[in-house]
């Protein structure tokens, strides 16, 4: 799930009713990636951006006051994370003007915007920008409100036009049968909108809460203010004098008590008011006191992280680094399908004389992904935490959406969780996944030190083995820096090793084994003394899981 806000600095109380309070609780239900739209900012506020950073700063400090996590979502800054420009610029090539011409909200702001010169590129092609932020993380759901819902529908128009021109083939063999079938599969989903709860909370003066309006209450204001701002606020002319009854679904201070106020104050102020028992000044007051009590533990928890800027702007660039992974992921495949993508192999077959091997190092870390943003994290101090974060990031990241890659619900006492974990493709295939840390071994040397990675052969049979390799960028697990590669070997290549080994042990034994890289970046397992097997091919290559 994705969603973003546009940073224009603190957030007041429609902001957080109309989106972030319900993002709180999206988090626990799907893996979220929330942000700040500074880029979209530009498109209306580019003639000045002197309170850009700052309004962006003040953004990130309501959302983790109000309770987004940064270890339940990834929390970060759009123009930090530059894959979305790029695939809003390949989109751009393929989207109708008219598409983005037809945007309500095009001519909307056009015409409530006047202060403002809106004939820009930028204005005119923002829509396709955020189809490309969606798109870009392959999201599954987006939540809007009503108003947006067209924007959503443009984006789900950009991913179906992409997908028709562009399609991925696979060639599949379908259960051992004889016959090879090629179909087409879809490199972008088409997003869902999920329509969140949005409920009414006026402005002070009786209109949609907004900044442009000045009538704003802000999510972090102090009590004082919030009570001199309700004392300011319109009634919609109910009640000329106290002894006259109102009546409160038409009042918008009866529409705060509805959204703040307990179910006890709620029924006194819905009877008072309907009676003339309570004046309107009370009435304010009342729900002055209801806003305060619920901001009160914000306020307090902003107030903390307001003295560690420095972790807080941590938290933007550990979220964008984890952003990038997936946003490389998903343009390495819009690249490949568009025919603009830096491999090569694909002309191979045209020019027999380029090189087959892989002994290049660039193109050996090409197959590596970072996993800065795990290795600096808290939770890195603990080693089974570290190693369930890894395998993690490689399911969410690194494994192509079309395997349909699923963590079983799993009894672990029969599992070292530390080591291995057991998955299952959509296809049903078995597929157990096991992490190590690679340590030197002064026989092999590559840049001055080698690497090799001890698993154990597994007490089960699986279709399918994947060795999670990680290193670091020194020999302590614990600094920060480091990456991860896949090796997704079929069960045809380690199976025969695997039979011969289990004959030279005890019942229930596991016996030890490593993958060892060489100088000339080749993988190899080693069952034993004698038995090596090169694994090379399996690096990167998620076909075995297809």
């Amino acid at each position: 799930m994705l969603s973003g806000m546009r940073p224009t600095g603190k957030l007041h109380l429609g902001n957080y009713m109309g989106a972030l309070a319900n993002w709180v609780k999206l988090q626990d239900q799907f893996e979220c990636y929330f942000f700040i739209a500074d880029w979209h900012a530009l498109t209306t506020d580019y003639a000045d951006t002197t309170r850009l950073k700052l309004n962006t700063l003040e953004v990130a400090l309501d959302w983790l006051a109000a309770g987004l996590d940064p270890n339940k979502s990834t929390l970060f800054i759009q123009s930090h994370v530059p894959q979305h420009a790029e695939l809003h610029l390949l989109f751009s090539m393929i989207t109708p003007l008219g598409w983005l011409e037809r945007v309500p909200t095009y001519k909307e702001q056009q015409e409530n915007l006047t202060g403002k010169d809106l004939s820009t590129y930028g204005f005119l092609g923002y829509p396709l920008l955020q189809a490309a932020d969606i798109l870009i993380y392959r999201a599954d759901r987006v939540p809007v409100g009503q108003d947006q819902v067209a924007h959503v529908e443009l984006t789900r128009e950009v991913a179906r036009r992409f997908n028709q021109y562009y399609p991925q083939a696979n060639l599949v063999d379908y259960q051992g049968a004889r016959h090879v079938e090629r179909i087409r599969r879809e490199i972008l989903p088409e997003p869902q909108a999920l329509l969140t709860p949005s409920p009414k909370l006026p402005g002070t003066d009786g209109r949609k809460m907004s900044k442009s309006y000045g009538n704003t209450i802000g999510l972090t204001e102090d009590p004082s203010t919030v009570r001199h701002k309700l004392s300011m606020m319109t009634t919609n002319g109910q009640r000329p004098t106290q002894n006259i009854p109102g009546d409160p679904d038409l009042c918008p201070v009866g529409d705060m008590h509805k959204l703040f106020s307990n179910p006890v104050a709620r029924l006194f102020i819905d009877a008072g008011c309907r009676t003339a028992k309570i004046g309107c000044k009370d009435c304010k007051v009342l729900a002055a006191e209801s806003i305060s009590q619920h901001i009160a533990p914000i306020i307090e928890r902003r107030r903390q992280l307001e003295e560690n800027i420095d972790g807080v702007w941590q938290i933007l660039r550990d979220g964008a680094i984890k952003a990038k992974r997936v946003a490389n992921s998903t343009l390495a495949a819009v690249r490949g399908a568009m025919g603009v993508s830096r491999d090569i192999r694909s002309i191979r077959g045209r020019f027999p004389s380029l090189p087959t091997g892989d002994a290049q190092e660039s193109r050996d870390l090409e197959l590596w992904s970072s996993v800065d943003y795990i290795v600096s994290s808290p939770s890195a101090k603990d080693q089974e935490s570290f190693i369930d974060q890894l395998r993690i990031h490689w399911w969410r990241t690194m494994v192509p959406r079309d395997i349909g890659l699923k963590r079983p619900a799993t009894n672990y006492e029969n599992f070292e969780r530390s080591l291995e974990e057991p998955y299952m493709t959509q296809a049903g295939k078995r597929v157990l996944v096991s992490v190590c840390e690679g340590t030197p071994k002064s026989e092999l040397t590559i840049h001055g030190q080698a690497l090799t990675w001890a698993f154990r052969i597994p007490q089960r049979s699986y279709e399918v083995w994947t060795l999670l390799l990680y290193r670091g960028v020194s020999a302590s697990i614990r600094d920060r820096g480091g990456e991860i590669l896949a090796i997704i070997i079929p069960q045809k290549v380690f199976s025969q090793g695997f039979a011969l080994a289990r004959r030279s042990i005890g019942k229930g034994d596991r016996l030890p084994i490593s993958i060892a890289k060489t100088q000339n970046s080749r993988f190899y397992l080693e069952l034993g003394p004698e038995q090596t097997c090169e694994v090379t091919q399996w690096r990167g290559n998620y076909d075995p899981l297809r």
